[in-house]
C-alpha cells in the first residue's frame, strides 16, 4: 500500500519495511476476520511434530480434483485435549489425510517467519460424519440406479471354496486374525494374498487394484478384510471406486470390515458381509467344513445303503441257494427214480430181446445147417472145382484135359477130363 501511511525509507516516500508490511497485513486480517473463524476443507500432509503439536494443510479442490487453495494449520498441544474430547462425544472420527473437516481458529500471520497459518482451536465432527453419510448415500443411490447393488451377490458361491483371495494390509491385525481362524479350522486352504493400503489418501485405488489382481488368479472367492477403526478410516470402503470394482467382479467377494454398527458401501455390494475379519474367515471355513461334512455324510449313507443292499442280497442269495439245493435234490431223486425205472425196463426189454434173438439165432442156425455143404456131402453130394478153385457147375465149364478136384465128405479126388457131354436142351 502506497500512501501517507508509509514511512520514507532510503529517500523513497511511501515504502514499508518488511516487518511493517507484515504487521499491517496481520492487523488487516485481524480487523477483517475479527478473531476465530470456521473453515471447511480437506486435510493434507497430516503429521505430528515435537511436543505433541500437530500440523497439516487445509486444501480446497475443484471438480477435477485439483488443489485451488491451501492454508497451513497448526493444532497446538494445548488445544488437542479439547479436540479429542469433541471426537469422543461425536463418535469414532480421526483426523487424517483426505478427511474433510470443519475447524475453527484464528488466521494469524507470523511476522518473524512471514507465514500465514490457521491456529486450530476446535472441530465440528458432525460436519465430517454428515459428509461421510452423504457420500455413502450418493454412491448407494448411483449404484442402485445402475443396477449394480446386487450384481456381485448374484455370483455363485462355490460349495467347497479352497483357493481364497485375501486383500488387506500386509502385517496387519486383520491379516493375522483371518489367517489364524482359517488355520484353527484344521482345513487346508490355498491363500492368494495381495497387499493393499486400507486407509488414507489413495487407499481406494490400491484396494481396487488389489481386488482386480487377485480376481485374475483363479480364486474361488475373495476376502476383503480390515480391522476396526474410526468412521473416517473406514470411509475408504464407502468410496465409489471400490464399490464399482466389487460390483463388477465375476468372483464372489466376502467382506470382513471391522466396524460393528455401520455398514459400508463395500458391505452392501459384496456377495456376503461380516462384521470382522475373524467372522469372515469363520464363514469361509464353515462353507468348506459343511461341504466336507455333507460329502462324508453322503459316503456314510452310500456305505450304509450298500451294506443294507449286500445284507439283503446275501439273505436272498442264501434263500435262493437253499431253494436251489432242495430243488436239485428233488430233481435228482426224481431223475434217479426215472433212471431206475428205465434201467429196469431196459433190463427186462433186453432179456426179452435176448430171448427173441436167441430164438431167431436158433432158427437161423437151423436154416444155415440145412444148407451146410458138409451135410450135403455127407448125404453123398460132392463139389467139383477146377485146378484154379472155380466150382464146376456145367459141363461147359471144363474142357478135355482139365484137371478137376472133387470134394467128398471125407477127402478129395483129383481127376482129368477126358470128354465132356452136354445134355440136350442145356
Amino acid at each position: 500500500m502506497v500512501g501517507d501511511e508509509g514511512d520514507d525509507v532510503g529517500g523513497m516516500p511511501g515504502s514499508y519495511t518488511v516487518s511493517r508490511l507484515l504487521s499491517t497485513a496481520r492487523d488487516a486480517i485481524d480487523a477483517e476476520l475479527g478473531g476465530p473463524i470456521w473453515v471447511e476443507g480437506e486435510i493434507s500432509g497430516f503429521k505430528k511434530g515435537r511436543n505433541n503439536h500437530t500440523y497439516f494443510d487445509l486444501i480446497e479442490k475443484d471438480d477435477e480434483d485439483r488443489v485451488i487453495a491451501k492454508v497451513s494449520v497448526a493444532l497446538w498441544a494445548g488445544n488437542r485435549a479439547r479436540v479429542n474430547a469433541r471426537f469422543r462425544d461425536a463418535g469414532p472420527v480421526r483426523m487424517d489425510d483426505g478427511v474433510r473437516v470443519r475447524i475453527i481458529g484464528p488466521l494469524e500471520l507470523w511476522v518473524p517467519g512471514g507465514r500465514l497459518q490457521l491456529n486450530m482451536q476446535d472441530i465440528d465432527p458432525e460436519y465430517t460424519l454428515e459428509l461421510i453419510d452423504s457420500e455413502r448415500d450418493r454412491v448407494l443411490a448411483l449404484l442402485r440406479t445402475e443396477g449394480l447393488l446386487d450384481r456381485n451377490r448374484s455370483c455363485p458361491v462355490p460349495i467347497a471354496p479352497r483357493r481364497i483371495g485375501l486383500v488387506t494390509a500386509v502385517g496387519s491385525a486383520a491379516e493375522a486374525d483371518f489367517l489364524k481362524t482359517l488355520d484353527d479350522s484344521g482345513l487346508a486352504f490355498d491363500i492368494v494374498f495381495v497387499d493393499a493400503q486400507m486407509q488414507g489418501l489413495g487407499a481406494e485405488r490400491t484396494v481396487s487394484a488389489a481386488l482386480r489382481t487377485v480376481a485374475a488368479q483363479g480364486v474361488d472367492l475373495i476376502a476383503l478384510v480390515r480391522g476396526g477403526g474410526a468412521r473416517t478410516d473406514l470411509a475408504t470402503f464407502d468410496h465409489e471406486l471400490i464399490a464399482r470394482t466389487i460390483a463388477t467382479l465375476d468372483v464372489p467377494v466376502f467382506t470382513g470390515i471391522g466396524h460393528e454398527i455401520d455398514t459400508s458401501v463395500a458391505d452392501v455390494v459384496a456377495c456376503r458381509s461380516h462384521k470382522t475379519p475373524t467372522a469372515c474367515a469363520a464363514a469361509i471355513a464353515a462353507l468348506l467344513g459343511d461341504a466336507i461334512s455333507r460329502a462324508e455324510d453322503a459316503w456314510a449313507s452310500v456305505c450304509a445303503i450298500a451294506e443294507q443292499q449286500l445284507s439283503g442280497e446275501g439273505t436272498r442269495l442264501a434263500r435262493v441257494a437253499r431253494l436251489a439245493t432242495t430243488s436239485v435234490r428233488s430233481r435228482l431223486q426224481l431223475e434217479q427214480h426215472r433212471l431206475d425205472v428205465a434201467a429196469e425196463r431196459s433190463m427186462r426189454g433186453g432179456l426179452i430181446a435176448l430171448r427173441h434173438a436167441g430164438t431167431d439165432i436158433d432158427l437161423l442156425a437151423a436154416r444155415i445147417a440145412a444148407v451146410d455143404p458138409a451135410r450135403a456131402l455127407a448125404r453123398g453130394w460132392s463139389i467139383t472145382r477146377t485146378s484154379a478153385g472155380t466150382i464146376v457147375r456145367s459141363a461147359a465149364d471144363v474142357s478135355p484135359g482139365d484137371d478137376l478136384v472133387t470134394q467128398l465128405v471125407d477127402g478129395r479126388v483129383t481127376s482129368t477130363v477126358s470128354t465132356t457131354e452136354l445134355d440136350e436142351g442145356s
